[in-house]
């Protein structure tokens, strides 16, 4: 499920006013300062964590790449699927029906109720069509008829780091892993991004990294074994993961809805286990929504240029700029770069904040006239 990453990509490349014309509050860029920026940057950078784990599905390691899955709300995929098979579904229902409605026509006489029983099928088939593809296929996209999942590839003999998204939500892009910000906020998955000024790009990037999870320990644990893969000697300096499969299995579809409530459930009393198994027949349709999705769905395939890069001979693949985009796009991300214009200099100090009373002036009665 792409909508985090759609609706990023969609931040980036629309207009102030067409953000202000779709959002109930006036939307504003807030100011980005050089020296804050610098900080933050270089205390990312110093973090290290004593355990390293990986949580994520991971689809290829060796001594030059690691790939995972990638992309927000995974858990929640299914949904999308299920609401445009329910409404597809009734415009088939309604033009299936309709040549049994006119095979009656010769047999029996035909009144105003049967006539406007027939105009009712038919504008419930056309018009359910017409819905479906003018406001809600785009939505579909986000998780059928297109990539099984966003992958995120390191590749540590090159030192860059590539995603694999669809054209909608940013594109192929390569990026340099010295440049990279992470962060573990737990209810969320590992975020890593790149931020002006420390990207080739003059917006952001940002992906969800592997699984959902509600502990921070185990975020910071999987970010720890990515450091130690590219910045330590690769599979040397970690364990080799275990491998996961691109193929749309059903338990891993069903699986998907319990990454982050696994610890939650593990320390849980008799109570929700109850509840878990009374509302088990919506986990089992969303699941089943899940898995129609990744049927639908086709495998994604990197470029030849970042299959090769990294092999002996092979040229280093160079970073994604803004050239690199299709003319259209490009415009539209230039006309919003003063959104990311990096100020020097540190933010004005805010106001100091009093909790003290402030005295009233005394006001004396005037004397009666």
């Amino acid at each position: 499920m792409f909508l985090i990453e759609w609706l990023t990509w969609l931040g980036n490349i629309k207009s102030d006013a067409w953000i202000n014309a779709h959002t109930d509050t006036p939307y504003e860029a807030p100011p980005i300062y050089e020296e804050p920026a610098r900080s933050e940057q270089n205390r990312v950078h110093a973090q290290r964590f004593t355990n390293s784990k990986i949580q994520s599905p991971v689809y290829a390691c060796n001594n030059t790449i690691l790939e995972m899955r990638c992309g927000g709300m995974e858990e929640k995929r299914g949904f999308i699927t299920m609401i445009s098979m329910f409404i597809f579904g009734g415009a088939v229902e309604a033009f299936v029906y309709l040549p049994t409605l006119l095979s009656d026509f010769g047999k029996n006489p035909w009144g105003i109720a049967r006539t406007l029983h027939l105009m009712l099928v038919a504008v419930q088939g056309v018009g359910l069509l017409y819905i479906y593809f003018k406001y809600l296929f785009r939505f579909t996209r986000l998780e059928s008829f297109t990539s099984r999942h966003l992958l995120i590839r390191f590749n540590r003999i090159t030192r860059q780091v590539y995603l694999h998204r669809p054209p909608s939500c940013g594109g192929i892009a390569v990026l340099p892993w010295d440049d990279i910000h992470h962060d573990a906020v737990p209810g969320v998955n590992l975020v890593v991004g790149w931020y002006p000024p420390y990207s080739p790009l003059p917006f952001p990037n940002m992906v969800f990294v592997g699984k959902k999870s509600v502990s921070e320990f185990d975020m910071k644990a999987e970010w720890e074994y990515i450091r130690r893969y590219m910045d330590e000697g690769g599979l040397d300096a970690v364990s080799p993961p275990r491998l996961s499969s691109h193929l749309p299995l059903p338990w891993a579809a069903f699986a998907a809805q319990f990454e982050a409530l696994g610890p939650y459930l593990r320390h849980s009393g008799p109570l929700t286990w109850l509840g878990m198994l009374l509302i088990s027949p919506a986990l089992l349709v969303i699941g089943l929504g899940h898995w129609v999705s990744l049927i639908l769905c086709w495998r994604p395939r990197w470029p030849k240029f970042i299959r090769e890069a990294g092999l002996p001979g092979k040229p280093t693949p160079p970073l994604t700029t803004i050239d690199d985009y299709p003319p259209d796009v490009r415009a539209a991300l230039l006309e919003n770069t003063h959104r990311w214009v990096v100020q020097p200099g540190s933010p004005p100090p805010r106001p100091k904040f009093s909790l003290a009373r402030r005295k009233r002036p005394r006001v004396t009665p005037r004397d009666p006239v």
